[in-house]
């Protein structure tokens, strides 16, 4: 009996320091929920994009706007005669910009990467349409006055 008290006792010890020491083979508790690699933060559904970068020097058209769903952007009119156009996605699904006077969608990128599209226009009242389609997308779009893209 004595022999086995002996063996108990020495496993125990053992797990208890392989469990404080932080040894390769000791495991610590459980996380919580899965955890983020530091160079790309995990999102949860319905959390937006990451902001756009806009510069500092452009007259901004259509403040940064946040949406999940189909929405058409306040109408603006450029001054130059040019306006860029900034989007970010994030999420499951498809996202198009797309001019009201145009049936020519144009794709948004997904998952961190910026879209930045320069569009040549007359001096008049602009319309664009946000389209979300085959499942669930977060985004984010402004637009500025002239020519930004570079």
């Amino acid at each position: 009996m004595r022999r086995y008290t002996l063996i108990v006792a020495a496993v125990a010890a053992s797990f208890l320091i392989g469990g404080c020491s932080g040894e390769p083979g000791a495991k610590g508790p459980d996380p919580a929920g899965p955890t983020a690699s530091p160079d790309r933060p995990s999102r949860t559904p319905g959390t937006p994009p990451p902001g756009l970068d806009l510069p500092g020097n452009a007259q901004v058209l259509v403040p940064e706007t946040t949406g999940d769903t189909d929405r058409d952007l306040p109408a603006f009119t450029p001054e130059e005669g040019v306006y860029t156009i900034y989007a970010r996605c994030e999420g499951r699904g498809k996202v198009s910009i797309v001019r009201r006077d145009s049936s020519k969608p144009h794709p948004v990128a997904c998952n961190d990467v910026l879209t930045v599209g320069l569009v040549y226009v007359e001096k008049k009242a602009q319309h664009i349409r946000i389209q979300v389609a085959g499942g669930t997308a977060t985004w984010n779009v402004a637009v500025v006055s002239g020519n930004h893209q570079s």
